[in-house]
């Protein structure tokens, strides 16, 4: 990351190219105090990358995507060949829904650095949305051999398995996946199953169970991928529970009686930008 810590930003593909999250700004207005000029750039090229790239990802979080695509033009021109400006040249192209140029990033970005995992993973979530299961499957599984204990790489593979026709790799994961204090994975992955076999009423359940248990982040960062494929709506699962309904977390060890009270995190959830 050449020193910036944009890690963070980077590793919400899948919630910054869902339309399940919480609704951004709308497009081309900035935030106030944000910065969009360009006349005040450092002359030096490895300064004037990191403040561009920065002002990139920030207009991207924001949903400016134009500012975000002119500062990362700007970003390139000053130091061309870098992983991660492509990941999020991709990310961008990801939010506008742009396919063929998404894609062409994110596999540029694993040119110049094939072990990046979230190239991997943002790449794999473009084939999801456009149904290539079996591609898709192999990204997420590339992304997991770096990030072995990530729940939300298990879960986009078990997806990829449900809604591809891979019945018996789907069950098998089913069979072993269990209740967690530290991830609604289990949740969200028999909600899939329901969806997927039509029983709306059960999927349902199992999602408002969720949204009872654990953060209302963690929660959607499982349930976009419900959201993309048209089984729930971003209204549904900001009506299921208020916040303030959750049980406090020393109640989980009683909600989840399969789960020690001390059980450390099992996965690592993308942090927020």
């Amino acid at each position: 990351m050449n020193g910036l810590a944009l890690l963070p930003v980077m590793a919400l593909a899948l919630v910054l190219a869902s339309c399940g999250k919480k609704n951004p700004p709308a497009a081309g207005l900035p935030q106030p105090g944000v910065a969009t000029r360009t006349d005040d750039l450092p002359a030096d090229p490895e300064e004037k990358f990191k403040v561009t790239y920065v002002r990139s990802a920030q207009a991207f979080s924001r949903n400016d995507l134009e500012n975000a695509l002119k500062f990362l033009e700007i970003a390139e021109q000053s130091k061309p060949g870098q992983a991660n400006t492509a990941n999020l040249r991709g990310a961008i192209y990801t939010r506008k829904r742009d396919w063929p140029k998404a894609q062409a990033a994110f596999e540029e970005a694993l040119r110049i650095q094939p072990d990046l995992p979230m190239a991997q993973f943002n790449l794999g979530e473009v084939l999801f949305l456009n149904n290539q299961y079996a591609e898709s499957r192999q990204r997420f599984q590339n992304f997991l051999n770096s990030q072995p204990n990530n729940d939300l790489g298990l879960y986009k593979i078990f997806l990829c398995d449900l809604l591809g026709g891979q019945k018996a790799k789907a069950e098998s994961f089913l069979e072993s996946v269990r209740p967690s204090a530290s991830s609604p994975l289990f949740y969200f992955s028999k909600a899939a199953e329901a969806f997927a076999g039509g029983n709306k009423t059960e999927a349902m359940r199992f999602v408002e169970s969720a949204y009872r248990i654990y953060p209302p982040d963690a929660n959607a960062t499982f349930a976009d991928s419900l959201v993309e494929k048209g089984f729930l709506s971003g209204e549904q699962t900001g009506k299921i529970q208020e916040e303030g309904d959750r049980p406090k977390a020393s109640d989980l060890g009683n909600m989840l009686p399969e789960v020690k009270k001390d059980e450390k995190p099992s996965g690592l959830l993308p942090a927020k930008p």
